[in-house]
């Protein structure tokens, strides 16, 4: 039995989740989910949002018995196509980050070319795998719908246009570098832009990745208290996957507030 957690959720500190995303509010979500392990993951795009960061960090330390564990993470989004991300050792280690999750978050194309498209996706998953920095690999072929309505491009509306080759290679390159894929709720499973059929087109695709023996990171992606339930749907693919506990990735440093404390 794969115990629930989630370790990737966004509040409003940053403007990213709406108010209800407050860390109480949270914490008592993820309790009547009957979540266990909870990371709190807010975006770092650039190092002047730091102090909000802290911010998040002082609310977690204030909790009390949570009733669950709970991790202080960090997103991390390229800065640019092929570019870095906006993070470094110094900035964990001064900032107590625990985790590090990361990826692509747009198709940096300006004209449409869909084979270009999953080309660039590919490369960028492959090469936060390769970053020693970086945990977890987030939400493979989550496209932001209003990028490709504004360009006036067909929406991605299949996971079958990648190729399978490129599935194998990224769960081998994940087990390679010890760096999990994620199982992402909101982003790829319940996404109401994605038609009835994806869901089982991404459970194929997730299937590919899984035949290497890589891990993977259960989450939400919840940006609304009502989404965090979407964790629940990342651990029902994973069963349905097959996968156990031990190839569920969880974050290496003791919870920064246990479940008792």
């Amino acid at each position: 039995m794969i115990t629930p957690c989630d370790f990737h959720t966004h509040t409003l500190y940053l403007r990213c989740a709406n108010e209800t995303m407050t860390i109480p509010a949270m914490i008592a979500k993820a309790r009547e989910l009957g979540i266990r392990q909870l990371g709190v993951t807010d975006h770092l795009n650039t190092l002047d949002k730091l102090p909000l960061h802290h911010r998040i960090k002082a609310d977690l330390l204030a909790l009390e018995a949570p009733g669950l564990d709970v991790w202080f993470g960090v997103e991390l989004n390229f800065l640019d196509c092929d570019g870095d991300f906006a993070y470094h050792e110094q900035v964990r280690d001064e900032s107590g980050f625990q985790f590090a999750i990361g990826g692509i978050h747009g198709t940096y194309c300006d004209t449409y070319d869909l084979r270009t498209i999953i080309d660039i996706q590919h490369r960028h998953h492959l090469a936060t795998c390769r970053n020693p920095l970086v945990d977890v690999v987030v939400h493979p072929y989550w496209f932001g719908k209003h990028e490709f309505d504004r360009k006036g491009w067909p929406w991605f509306d299949s996971v079958r246009h990648v190729p399978e080759s490129y599935a194998v290679e990224l769960g081998q390159v994940a087990r390679e570098t010890g760096t999990a894929i994620e199982i992402n709720g909101c982003a790829n499973l319940d996404n109401a832009a994605n038609p009835e059929a994806y869901l089982d087109e991404y459970v194929d695709y997730l299937a590919a990745v899984a035949s290497t023996g890589c891990r993977f990171s259960l989450a939400s992606d919840a940006h609304d208290i009502s989404r965090m339930a979407t964790a629940l749907t990342a651990l029902d693919v994973a069963e349905r996957l097959g996968l156990t506990d031990d190839r569920i990735w969880r974050p290496r440093t003791p919870p920064l507030v246990p479940a008792g404390a």
